[in-house]
């Protein structure tokens, strides 16, 4: 077996993006390996502090952010998961605890009320209302799961409760504006970290929270796109890895580094795509692409088009990180609307 992703990750070399299939290279993005653990001690949950707010407001308040303790438990927490979920299948045989088990259940419920509030007819295409009622039945919901998950743990309270049950709303995506993008994705995985912060997730379910509870997610948010034609947030349109979600590709490059059959080449031959994308995050979001995208792939999705020419899946990973960090946790559009409060705590340091 080889070693985890974040002691073995190599770097790709820099190249310029090709203009067409015949000039693709290796993609000149992803030029670190996986950073070490944070030695900075951990955040913790405060009592007493404010309610839920945005801090991440202009390019100072970014830049704090990224010097944070939060910000190094997150990347942290990604790189721990990504290790749990090194050269397993979706179908590996994990053990479900019983918060892992509720929350399936939960995003398999909400799947169900698709079908109950069916899209309407609207002269236009894409942001279908009936969203709107489908989200506010969500909001109802959304207190009584987590108070569930949270029975009999001493370390949560009516804050904790709140602001779990925020961080799950704003993962479904936005009822106003009718769209879904990787916002709403890091919406979810705070509410993850949140979870294992206060004990209802241990590291034993590492492997179970991106094999089980994070493909569940995966499988609603999908029809909410396909069902309601939810609008991208913040698409970098082409040169995006998907209009929607960026952690699959990272999750399942991790699952595809120990097995040396599929390359990352292999996302152009369909009958792998249709073989194996129920068992890998990364082949079953290369699918989702396609399906959603007409025409040429190198054309539609150049940015994976560029990463399907590295020579392993392990500097697919460790690139993918990189750009989640630049891209994602990095970009004042995406985070300025992520909110601080007891279970991520804005540095006390940064408040002048």
């Amino acid at each position: 077996r080889q070693a985890p992703l974040h002691a073995t990750m190599a770097a790709p070399p820099p190249a310029a993006p090709p203009a067409a299939p015949a000039d693709t290279t290796a993609m000149p993005s992803l030029p670190h390996a996986l950073p070490p653990r944070s030695t900075k001690p951990p955040s913790t949950v405060i009592p007493g502090a404010p309610a839920l707010q945005r801090r991440i407001v202009d390019q100072r308040s970014l830049a704090r952010w990224k010097q944070s303790v939060a910000y190094d438990e997150l990347v942290g927490f990604l790189s721990e998961l990504a290790d749990a979920a090194f050269g397993k299948k979706l179908s590996h045989d994990i053990q479900l605890s019983a918060p892992a088990v509720r929350l399936n259940a939960a995003f398999v419920e909400m799947g169900r009320w698709v079908d109950e509030i069916p899209p309407i007819e609207q002269p236009m295409r894409f942001g279908n209302k009936a969203f709107k009622d489908w989200y506010a039945r969500m909001c109802k919901y959304a207190p009584e799961l987590i108070a569930d998950l949270l029975d009999g743990n001493s370390m949560a309270g009516t804050e904790a409760e709140a602001e779990l049950t925020t961080y799950f709303i704003d993962s479904m995506g936005n009822s106003t504006r009718i769209d879904y993008g990787t916002g709403h994705e890091l919406a979810l995985f705070v509410f993850l970290k949140c979870l294992r912060n206060l004990g209802i997730f241990s590291s034993d379910d590492s492997s179970a929270i991106v094999l089980s509870v994070f493909q569940h997610y995966l499988q609603l948010v999908r029809l909410l796109q396909t069902t309601y034609l939810l609008e991208p947030a913040g698409s970098h349109g082409v040169w995006g890895l998907d209009d929607y979600q960026f952690l699959p590709f990272f999750f399942g490059a991790a699952q595809l580094a120990d097995q040396s059959e599929i390359r990352p080449h292999s996302i152009h031959d369909e009958e792998v795509l249709e073989e194996w994308h129920t068992e890998y995050l990364y082949l079953a979001a290369v699918r989702f692409v396609r399906h959603m995208k007409k025409g040429p792939f190198w054309e539609h999705s150049p940015y994976l088009n560029d990463i399907s020419n590295l020579d392993s899946w392990q500097r697919v990973a460790s690139g993918l990180l990189k750009m989640y960090r630049g891209e994602v946790l990095g970009k004042l559009p995406v985070v300025q609307h992520l909110k601080f409060g007891r279970l991520l705590p804005w540095d006390s340091k940064f408040n002048d």
